[in-house]
């Protein structure tokens, strides 16, 4: 039997204009390819002229719908340009998924300039704060959207990159803050960690690790977890989702009651009960701040 049925009817996005920035090459480019394969309007955002006029073709050749909208969002007022543009030309806007990010591994962070620090943070980070900012108002008068941002595993923290890594992690700051308040809106906020062998994860500088992802982690297996959080019928908002070599899987954070003895609590109490600090028992998944107050009232 089809996985798709009447019951379960394959997912579309006809009608739905979305957003793929960095969608010249590598994920991005799969992102866009199976957005446009599904019915969506999909707008190729990238640096790179060529390698965006390429997507397009290959999507418009495959019956899709796609323009391409050349422009860093790393530039405020270029990331405001690609919203504000696409609304004008469409009359919606559906769906943001921001992939684009410029550098990877630094190396220790005593060898990292100015230059290689904005670089990293101003596309990773800053660019998929610009254009949410863009779009956030078009989301709420038409009374919903989403917004998927691009996070890595690295943002748990890796050797050699500590500037990708902090800019990585902001995301996640940004994901929990926006669906927070997005929900009264119907504006779905997500982040998606992808796996995949591309540029950037060429230049891991260990060669195991490299030929590893190179074989296990081809980019088009990442994006149906991007198209599916891009989704109206997106099943959740606030979530971090690992996605690569065909597995998916949440990320979660957690809190746990820890150790509590009021007024009373000296640095050599926490010496010494340090396993009741840290013990997993009875942990709780935190979606939002707000979440880890019951173990300060004592209701965990």
């Amino acid at each position: 039997m089809s996985s798709a049925s009447s019951a379960n009817p394959t997912m579309r996005f006809d009608g739905q204009v979305v957003i793929v920035t960095g969608a010249a090459r590598g994920i991005g480019r799969e992102y866009a390819l199976l957005l446009g394969a599904r019915g969506a309007t999909v707008v190729v955002n990238d640096v790179s002229q060529s390698h965006s006029d390429r997507t397009v073709a290959d999507i418009v050749a495959a019956g899709g719908i796609a323009h391409a909208h050349i422009g860093s969002v790393a530039d405020p007022d270029a990331a405001a340009a690609l919203v504000n543009e696409t609304y004008a030309r469409h009359g919606r806007l559906d769906a943001l998924l921001n992939n684009a990010g410029n550098g990877g591994p630094t190396g220790p962070i005593d060898t990292v300039d100015n230059e290689l620090l904005h670089k990293i943070v101003d596309s990773h980070l800053l660019g998929s704060f610009y254009t949410a900012r863009a779009a956030w108002s078009i989301m709420t008068a038409a009374g919903g959207g989403r917004i998927v941002f691009t996070s890595s595993g690295s943002s748990m923290g890796a050797a050699g990159m500590p500037v990708y890594s902090m800019a990585k992690a902001g995301l996640w700051g940004l994901t929990r803050a926006l669906a927070v308040e997005g929900a009264p809106h119907n504006i779905k906020v997500n982040a998606i960690l992808p796996m995949g062998y591309t540029r950037a994860a060429a230049l891991n500088p260990n060669e195991d690790t490299r030929q590893w992802m190179e074989h296990n982690f081809p980019p088009h297996l990442c994006a149906p977890a991007g198209a599916l959080l891009c989704h109206p019928d997106a099943p959740c908002t606030g979530e971090f989702i690992s996605s690569g070599g065909g597995r998916v899987a949440r990320i979660a954070t957690v809190g746990v009651p820890g150790f509590e003895v009021g007024a009373e609590l000296t640095i050599e109490m926490l010496r010494d009960n340090w396993s009741d600090v840290v013990s997993m028992d009875q942990h709780k998944v935190l979606l939002m701040g707000r979440d880890e107050l019951p173990f300060y009232l004592g209701d965990p």
